[in-house]
């Protein structure tokens, strides 16, 4: 062994203590580093298995107003796996004990049964029934806040109309686990609420029967998003003077 190897292993030896803790950092930053991305996987998954268990769509479009057969057309566009038409207004709302009418976004449900996307998880209550336009179901978090429960009665300014709305179920929905009012910057829970309503007397109260103001797409299999996107752009830019506004969601 040359004199230099022998200088480099007294050297490791002398300085054995400060080699030990480097590599006790190197061990801990490593374990984090594994530790940071199997939580990671882990939540990537449940979100993934979430969003796939309640069809959460995957591209949301609000136009001004469209006729129901442009959803045929949207159906149409390659990479286009299921298509839903709603409704979807904000109204002002009286709640009981609150001094100032709140906002309320009212969103149309089928009349015959739930949404194909965007399920929703009935938390109490009931599915409001068929031909019932006054019944509806209110979002959880509105719910405990201005303390809703089945059975309440809301007064709702619809289309320049008072309506009295009775609420019939509390729901939950994946489209709205943050709600948050267009415009603001943080949630307020008592002053803005989401109302799920059947779409019969929300298109009869904003003369919408037989076309629609909002739709979501979920994409077929192994689709990108960026494409239909682009070819729902196009077509709504011959429907109307403005062109809608698409947005995607963060999953594929």
């Amino acid at each position: 062994m040359r004199a230099l190897d022998r200088k480099v292993l007294r050297d490791a030896w002398r300085l054995k203590a400060q080699g030990g803790s480097i590599a006790l950092v190197i061990c801990c930053g490593a374990a984090v580093y594994l530790g940071s991305a199997g939580t990671t996987a882990a939540l990537k998954s449940a979100l993934d298995d979430y969003y796939a268990r309640n069809r959460f769509a995957d591209v949301f479009a609000r136009l001004k107003r469209a006729p129901e057969p442009v959803a045929d057309r949207l159906r149409a566009i390659p990479g286009v796996g299921q298509v839903e038409t709603r409704i979807v207004r904000e109204v002002s709302i009286d709640v009981p004990g609150l001094a100032e009418p709140a906002t309320a976004r009212l969103v149309s449900i089928p009349d015959d049964g739930p949404p194909a996307l965007n399920r929703l998880h009935l938390k109490a209550g009931r599915w409001p029934e068929p031909g019932r336009d006054d019944e509806v179901l209110v979002n959880q978090a509105f719910a405990d806040a201005d303390r809703l429960a089945p059975g309440t009665d809301l007064v709702a300014r619809i289309n320049g109309r008072r309506q009295r709305l009775r609420i019939v179920g509390v729901a939950l929905s994946p489209e709205y686990v943050y709600q948050l009012q267009e415009g603001a910057v943080f949630p307020d829970d008592r002053r803005f609420g989401v109302v799920w309503m059947p779409r019969e007397g929300l298109a009869s109260a904003f003369d919408l029967r037989g076309a629609f103001d909002d739709v979501v797409l979920r994409l077929a299999p192994g689709a990108r998003a960026p494409g239909v996107i682009s070819e729902a752009d196009r077509l709504a830019r011959g429907l109307r003077p403005r062109p809608a506004h698409l947005s995607q969601t963060g999953h594929q």
